[in-house]
């Protein structure tokens, strides 16, 4: 049995539709200094979830009679950590696999248990959760604007220009091979462009 002596108290919420396992969470957390409060459903969850703050929430992944794919409980666990992403959350099912619980994970879920549980590894993964908490990504940078381009044709041929001159220390020759032009025709666009 784990000591509880020097741990802070917790306050969790439990979200499940089945009543007894709600019911034996309490029992069995409350000996170890955490109060659950209990939903049977995910919209029961969110309303309490509204106006109070937990320190763990465990989850189940289903709350429909025959629904093993935990599709509701994913979705809930990805809606309320995208809201709260410090949010510890941990998935506590009956009817999943390995796929489920790798999903969960992807997702932000801090443990995964199945149901039933050993009450040691559901204290123990409690404790864990809460002294080392998901990492937060860091918010991306917003990127600048992209410098305006100058679109003038006109303005742009006579940067060309200079820059073609500059490049070949104003040798005619080479400023228009550059720019792919014969010298007459360079020599025309530099007269065009008072150059």
């Amino acid at each position: 049995m784990l000591d509880d002596k020097a741990d802070a108290p917790l306050d969790l919420l439990f979200v499940d539709d089945d009543k007894d396992i709600l019911t034996a969470a309490e029992l069995l957390l409350g000996r170890h200094a955490m109060t659950v409060e209990k939903a049977t459903s995910l919209a029961e969850a969110e309303a309490l979830l509204a106006v109070r703050r937990f320190d763990v929430i465990l989850l189940d992944l289903n709350f429909q009679r025959g629904d093993i794919t935990g599709e509701a409980g994913l979705a809930f666990l990805a809606s309320h950590l995208q809201r709260n992403p410090r949010a510890v959350i941990v998935v506590i099912t009956g009817h999943s696999g390995l796929a489920i619980a790798v999903r969960a994970m992807r997702l932000g879920a801090a443990d995964f248990m199945m149901k039933p549980w050993h009450n040691d590894k559901l204290i123990a993964a409690i404790r864990s959760a809460m002294a080392s908490p998901r990492p937060i990504p860091s918010p991306r940078p917003i990127p600048s604007p992209p410098e305006p381009i100058d679109l003038n044709l006109e303005r742009s041929e006579k940067a060309l220009i200079l820059q073609a001159l500059g490049l070949h220390a104003h040798n005619i020759s080479l400023a228009a091979k550059e720019l792919g032009l014969t010298r007459a025709a360079l020599y025309r666009r530099m007269e065009k462009h008072g150059l």
